[in-house]
């Protein structure tokens, strides 16, 4: 460790890294200087002038910029880059001065994107220096020499020359002798023009996604030590402590100064679009989200042509703190195909992002069909969402553990931390078929909030004000779907300390979003209501610790079970998630299906610790369908045909199998009925 920051410079920086709240586009949005000396900087969270919306946090001290890295784990980036806010230049240099590498640290130009750049890199681990164009496909290695960091600080430089191609020159000085000079070409199209400065750190969070090659069977073994109570123990303990203070060292860049010097006038930052989702709200509105690299005013573009012809425009305003805009919409055309694309304006120049769309969902009474997909927890992404996308269905309820933030490394769980796994979720490549094309109706689980096992006693800051911004801010909503109204629940926010006494007074839902669901239940005249709950219903054992309707819980879930039975008209599903392992449950009027999960490959905490629940389920009275191998997502039909409503149940397993399907009837009402369930 000699010569490399000390580990309480470290701490210190990363606690103020994680308790900074949208500096992006607050404090520090002015455009980058020239020159940033960090010894001349007081100790705090960002660097002036800087952004970085990847995972990661900014900080400064013991006069050192510091980039900690969050996490290697897919979809994150491993590489997150800080870049100089409107100093976008083609010409020129960048160059670092650096106190440590961790595993790797870069200096970047042209990043035209948050894909897109030029950078090289000293990679520590392979005693090398490599020049790289990183795009949206992937890493291509432009030029390598062997290098190595001798434990001392360094000087790394960038010089980018000319276009089509572009000459690049990489320059790194040991302060050992005459620098090493490293040099190569390069024509791709869209770094043949101007782009940000910046660095980069390489996350190395010593937990991979994937279990080794000789030891497969260990699936995710990045959920072990971070996503379970067990794990955390031995994190809390001294060695774990030790094991935290090496992936530090490892994930962070720490720089004296950081020198932009372009050979001509600079031009303003162009924002990009990251993200772009719409989700489905109440009585057929539709809410369009965007999210941006930078600070920028927002306007969506919507038509029902894919040619964006005779178009019209929604303000959505200014990026708000962690760069996200929202604006909701009338679905103005019922059942149709509508298009979207988000135009974003900085400093007088405007970005258009890429063309999204989603059909409208048939408004509340209408018996025209929909297909609703419903799923849970995922912390790999395989086949199933290739089924998904291939099955286009008009919306996708993910109802928790989107893909267990709080286990994908320590330096991640800080407020711009997960305002940056956020972002990386959305443009995960694995889902972007089905998010570019569907409604996409997001809820989260314990996991999303930051901890396992949440309730209202253990909510973090970082589980709240990022997913509020870049997610949904609804708690709790309902939408509508034709024959069918569907409910999405919250069960972590409010939820009572699972070691309460069972009474009706100790919540999953908390009182007012109960009191919500109870009252809009009797209210809808939908002859399907279906209702996504995180958490299990069933009486079969599922997730005790933790307590949920199924356990711990069970006099709320009976008394909304009797509210149902007395007040509630038509047919009441329950989809619902959490514990991994499938199943569908029939009896005493509860129907729970449970398409969970959707990519938790075994073995997982169930099939460690309760080897045998599926296959002991298979014989508890009422379980129709049982499975704890493969990843299951459930896909729901809506429609009416000759005054019959129906809903049709698929469960779709991740290799293509239909283990289980079931049809559900309900008369239709009058014409006069379905007007007024509209106007209701």
């Amino acid at each position: 460790m000699r010569g490399r920051i000390n580990r309480r410079e470290l701490l210190v920086a990363g606690v103020g890294a994680g308790v900074a709240i949208g500096l992006r586009g607050t404090a520090f949005a002015q455009s980058a200087p020239d020159s940033l000396d960090f010894t001349a900087l007081a100790p705090g969270a960002g660097w002036p002038g800087w952004a970085c919306p990847g995972v990661a946090n900014l900080g400064r001290g013991g006069g050192l910029g510091l980039l900690e890295a969050g996490s290697d784990v897919f979809p994150c980036d491993p590489r997150p880059v800080a870049f100089a806010l409107d100093r976008r230049f083609r010409d020129g240099t960048i160059e670092a001065k650096v106190h440590s590498a961790g595993a790797g640290t870069g200096v970047v130009l042209r990043r035209t994107s948050p894909r897109d750049y030029y950078a090289a890199i000293l990679d520590s681990e392979q005693s090398a220096l490599i020049l790289v164009r990183r795009s949206p496909d992937g890493v291509e290695e432009l030029a390598r020499t062997p290098a190595a960091a001798l434990g001392r600080p360094f000087s790394l430089s960038l010089t980018a020359t000319g276009a089509r191609p572009t000459t690049l020159v990489a320059s790194l000085d040991l302060g050992i002798g005459v620098p090493l000079t490293m040099q190569a070409s390069d024509a791709a199209p869209a770094l043949q023009r101007p782009g940000d400065p910046g660095v980069l750190a390489t996350s190395r969070t010593l937990f991979p996604s994937q279990g080794p090659p000789a030891l497969p069977a260990l699936g995710n073994i990045h959920l072990l030590p971070y996503g379970v109570q067990e794990g955390e123990a031995v994190i809390a303990s001294p060695a774990g402590q030790e094991l935290i203070a090496t992936i530090r060292e490892r994930s962070t860049g720490a720089f004296e100064r950081i020198d932009v010097r372009p050979a001509s006038a600079t031009q303003r930052t162009r924002p990009s679009v990251i993200a772009a989702t719409a989700a489905p709200l109440s009585r057929g509105r539709v809410a369009l989200r965007v999210a941006s690299d930078v600070p920028a005013r927002v306007d969506l573009e919507v038509s029902t042509r894919a040619d964006f012809r005779h178009s019209r425009r929604v303000r959505a305003g200014r990026t708000d703190n962690f760069e996200a805009a929202v604006a909701d919409i009338a679905a103005a055309h019922p059942h149709r195909r509508v298009y979207w694309r988000a135009r974003l304006r900085r400093g007088g120049r405007e970005t258009i992002g890429p063309a999204r769309s989603f059909h409208t969902l048939p408004p509340a009474g209408s018996a025209a069909r929909a297909t609703i997909a419903v799923g849970a927890c995922a912390s790999q992404f395989g086949p199933i969402f290739d089924h998904i996308a291939a099955r286009r269905p008009d919306a996708f309820v993910w109802q928790g553990d989107l893909n267990y933030p709080d286990t994908i490394g320590p330096l991640a769980q800080t407020i711009d931390g997960y305002a940056g796994i956020w972002r990386d979720f959305l443009a995960n490549p694995r889902t972007a078929p089905i998010l570019e094309r569907s409604l996409f109706a997001a809820q989260r689980d314990d996991h999303d909030y930051g901890v396992q096992d949440a309730n209202s006693t253990n909510i973090v800051p970082w589980g709240i004000r990022p997913w509020d911004s870049l997610m949904d801010d609804r708690m709790y909503y309902r939408f509508s779907a034709g024959v069918a109204d569907f409910w999405v629940l919250d069960e972590r926010r409010h939820k009572s300390d699972p070691t309460l006494p069972d009474t009706p007074a100790k919540t999953l839902l908390g009182a007012r979003q109960r009191n919500w669901l109870l009252r809009t239940l009797a209210a809808s005249r939908a002859p399907f209501k279906v209702v996504c709950s995180p958490c299990t219903l069933a009486p079969v054992a599922a997730n005790a610790r933790d307590g949920s309707w199924a356990a711990g819980f069970t006099a709320e879930r009976d008394l909304v079970l009797a509210h149902i039975r007395d007040r509630v008209r038509g047919q009441t599903l329950f989809v619902t998630g959490d514990t991994h392992w499938t199943m569908v449950y029939d009896r005493d009027g509860l129907f729970e299906a449970r398409p969970c999960p959707l990519g938790i490959p075994t073995p997982n905490d169930i099939t460690l610790t309760d080897p045998q629940a599926a296959e002991n389920a298979r014989s508890v009275p009422g379980v129709a369908y049982a499975d704890d191998e493969k990843g299951h997502v459930a896909f729901i039909g809506v429609g009416g045909h000759r005054g019959v409503a129906r809903l049709d149940l698929t469960m779709l397993r991740e290799d293509g199998a239909t283990p289980y399907t079931r049809r559900f009837e309900e008369p239709l009402k009058r014409t006069d009925e379905f007007r007024a369930a509209r106007r209701s």
